[in-house]
């Protein structure tokens, strides 16, 4: 099962899964005339109004804004329990720089172990790698590869820059590369942040 998970106002796209809304996020739903299939958050986000329209189309219960957990973790924790193994994520890059870093390291979260979570904007998309992995040429023109733990020793075929690398974190090593060929494949012995991107025209 595939979920698309929206957290704020940005463009959604017509893809196939089950749309999931996370507090301001269940607003641009409703918006765009989308019903989400489940919602979440304390909807601190949202004024007055825009509650009583969210409150209008669908029922919610909102979880407590004074909380142990960001609304975002709750939402995929949850989606995982309920058995989706495909997770991508809207609306989880840009505005506050916090949110936006534990965005990222939550793919790291064990809880995510077995489930392909990617965090998606109009110029990059961000996942983890674990082991070894083939990645599709997607057409983003860079491809990189954020080392979490020291001593990462990553094998790269397929790229324009291939070979083994050894690398730790706060290296540079492994960012922007370029794929040589349709599919690559990224042998890992530690998790590292993939990134595909583009530079803003």
């Amino acid at each position: 099962m595939k979920a698309n998970v929206v957290m704020r106002e940005v463009s959604v796209p017509k893809i196939s899964g089950d749309y999931v809304g996370v507090d301001r996020g269940v607003y641009q739903l409703l918006k765009l005339g989308i019903t989400p299939k489940f919602c979440y958050g304390d909807y601190d986000s949202v004024n007055d109004k825009e509650r009583d329209f969210i409150e209008s189309k669908l029922k919610i219960h909102a979880v407590n804004s004074e909380k142990d957990y960001t609304d975002s973790e709750l939402a995929l924790f949850d989606l995982v329990d309920k058995g989706y193994k495909k997770i991508d994520v809207y609306g989880a890059l840009g505005d506050r720089i916090d949110h936006e870093l534990m965005n990222i390291q939550l793919l790291l979260n064990e809880k995510f172990k077995d489930v392909d979570v990617r965090l998606i904007n109009d110029l990059n998309i961000i996942f983890k790698v674990e082991g070894s992995r083939e990645l599709q040429n997607l057409g983003y023109k860079y491809i990189s590869f954020i080392p979490i733990f020291n001593d990462t020793v990553l094998k790269l075929v397929g790229f324009k820059y291939d070979g083994e690398v050894t690398t730790s974190i706060g290296s540079t090593l492994t960012v922007s590369n370029e794929f040589a060929s349709d599919v690559a494949t990224v042998v890992t012995n530690q998790p590292v942040i993939a990134i595909y991107s583009n530079d803003r025209s």
